[in-house]
């Protein structure tokens, strides 16, 4: 398939199954695995865990593409697609277990990085990693994928006024993380 064809276009064909339905779920896969991977790395804190949830959103979307009911709108569909199985990973009791020592671990260090001074990047990943997972999450979709808050509430399927309310919640809760790792202010996202 010509790499200048549009997601619609590969959906429409990927939905026919067969040979040229594979490769053109390839074409897609190729297109969208680098942001969603980097996407879910933010939700998950953890590369080999973003890696697997990605892969097996990709063989769900593909196993449903028939679902999609625009593919135009694929990215978006197969955002829901992730999130969803990140949300499911993150559930996974284990999972929770590692994710809660990390988090505590982290707290303990908030006296040795205000010592050491963390630096740009890293004080607002550790401070990402410090919020719940809600809040991680529309933070990641508000801050770093940018979308607008009414994609937010269709991608979290909570209304706008929920939406608002969880972003709002999740800023303070990021401030806070930032202060206690050192930050002198919270960062004004706008």
């Amino acid at each position: 398939m010509d790499a200048d064809v549009d997601d619609a276009t590969l959906v429409a064909t990927a939905s026919q199954r067969g040979l040229r339905g594979q490769l053109a779920f390839e074409q897609l896969v190729d297109r969208h695995q680098s942001w969603l991977v980097r996407l879910l790395m933010h939700f998950l804190g953890s590369r080999s865990d973003a890696e697997d949830v990605a892969q097996d959103a990709f063989v769900r979307a593909f196993l449903s593409i028939g679902d999609c009911s625009d593919g135009k709108l694929f990215r978006a569909w197969l955002r829901v697609i992730a999130r969803r199985l990140a949300f499911n990973h993150r559930r996974d009791a284990r999972t929770r277990a590692q994710y809660e020592e990390k988090s505590a671990a982290l707290k303990g260090t908030s006296a040795a990085s205000e010592a050491g001074g963390l630096e740009g990047r890293d004080l607002l990943e550790q401070a990402l990693s410090l919020l719940s997972y809600p809040y991680r999450e529309i933070v990641v979709l508000r801050f770093v994928e940018e979308l607008p808050l009414k994609e937010i509430a269709s991608v979290l399927e909570i209304g706008n006024s929920a939406a608002k309310m969880r972003l709002a919640r999740a800023r303070g809760e990021f401030a806070r993380a930032y202060e206690t790792l050192g930050g002198k202010h919270g960062p004004d996202n706008g």
